[in-house]
């Protein structure tokens, strides 16, 4: 499998009119390689999946649709409660949510089926029809999500590449809705006569609560931080949490 900027390249130069000879000697592939993409045989059946490839391995793959916004909420999702499973020929990915919360469901099962257009999205009850599974399978999880691994996710040392740093960056509020949604929660306060909404996220992972941290810090919402949760309870940062998370129910 050629990467899609070596095939761009070579159809560049047959239509240029250059020979696959030079082209194959150019490129460094093979002259059969080169007539095959100048006289393609195969035709897609009618109803077939679209051509497409995977984002980060360029190989081929069922069609992935993921704006920056999906891509940060669903990447919240997976850090807090998802798990992806490595299986003989595919992968699997794992969400667990609350079914108290059955808008959330229905909303993720939404971006699962935005972001994977061409994969069945699955769902079971566990823990006695209070948790929802959600599901779906590719052989590209871990390329967009390259977290998983083997064992829980706080009992190794987790790294972020530049390219999600940069997605989370773009769509910052979408990540923390994801991360509020999956392992945090909103709740009421007390402190005596007083009683306020705030917001909390818990995970064992110390990379997880640090780019959560960040990414409060980088929208400038001071948070209290404890060794594996945050709260964020100000007046103004749980108004504009409310504008752009909304509330877990």
């Amino acid at each position: 499998m050629h990467p899609p900027d070596i095939r761009d390249r070579a159809l560049t130069l047959i239509a240029e009119g250059i020979n696959d000879c030079e082209i194959s000697r150019r490129l460094g592939i093979p002259r059969s390689t080169v007539r095959d993409w100048r006289r393609p045989t195969y035709v897609p059946r009618v109803g077939a999946r679209s051509s497409s490839t995977c984002p980060h391995c360029a190989r081929r793959a069922p069609q992935i649709v993921l704006s920056d916004a999906d891509y940060a909420e669903l990447l919240g999702l997976y850090l807090g409660d998802g798990h992806i499973t490595f299986m003989e020929r595919t992968q699997r990915l794992r969400i667990a949510l609350d079914a108290g919360h059955p808008r959330i469901v229905e909303e993720a099962d939404a971006l699962l089926r935005r972001g994977f257009p061409e994969n069945r999205v699955g769902r079971v009850l566990a823990d006695n029809g209070h948790t929802v599974v959600l599901h779906v399978y590719s052989c590209h999880l871990s390329c967009l999500f390259p977290q998983a691994g083997p064992g829980k996710k706080h009992e190794r040392r987790l790294e972020f590449p530049s390219w999600q740093r940069e997605r989370i960056t773009a769509a910052p509020w979408s990540f923390l809705k994801g991360c509020i949604r999956s392992d945090g929660c909103v709740f009421i306060n007390r402190t005596g006569p007083y009683e306020y909404l705030s917001y909390g996220f818990h995970n064992l992972s110390a990379e997880i609560l640090g780019l959560f941290v960040e990414t409060c810090r980088s929208l400038e919402l001071p948070p209290c931080v404890y060794a594996t949760s945050v709260r964020l309870n100000r007046r103004d940062d749980v108004a504009r949490l409310l504008e752009h998370v909304g509330r877990k129910g």
